[in-house]
């Protein structure tokens, strides 16, 4: 289960944010996850409220954003969706090169934004 190893790190790292900025509770943490990532989302956010109990955080929400794969053709350099699952994706639609591509989203996996109580603004991470 290396959802742990991962949500491990994301608690770490909003409470080093939260104590940087004199934060006395954190109300949300806003990740966006690449369909690449192998997370089961519930697992993540049972961990999440497991590592962070008795913190600044140990109410805060979890919001996952997910990305789909896209990928840039080497071809033409047009962007497209691809399904792993469904070959007729593999097509670029714009110059029909099969299979001509390389990866150019589905595998994030950032912590986008730390809401932090009592403050209208989100806090910008990294």
């Amino acid at each position: 289960m290396h959802e742990m190893a991962l949500v491990h790190n994301v608690v770490e790292a909003v409470l080093e944010h939260a104590e940087d900025i004199g934060a006395k509770e954190v109300g949300a943490v806003l990740l966006t996850i690449g369909e690449g990532r192998d997370v089961v989302e519930s697992f993540m956010q049972g961990l999440f409220a497991f590592l962070a109990r008795g913190t600044v955080a140990e109410r805060a929400k979890l919001v996952i954003r997910r990305v789909p794969y896209t990928v840039r053709c080497t071809c033409c350099g047009t962007v497209f969706p691809l399904n792993v699952r469904n070959a007729s994706t593999w097509v670029c639609p714009h110059c029909a090169a099969e299979r001509q591509y390389r990866l150019h989203a589905g595998m994030e996996f950032t912590i986008d934004r730390i809401q932090v109580v009592g403050d209208a603004r989100l806090e910008q991470v990294g």
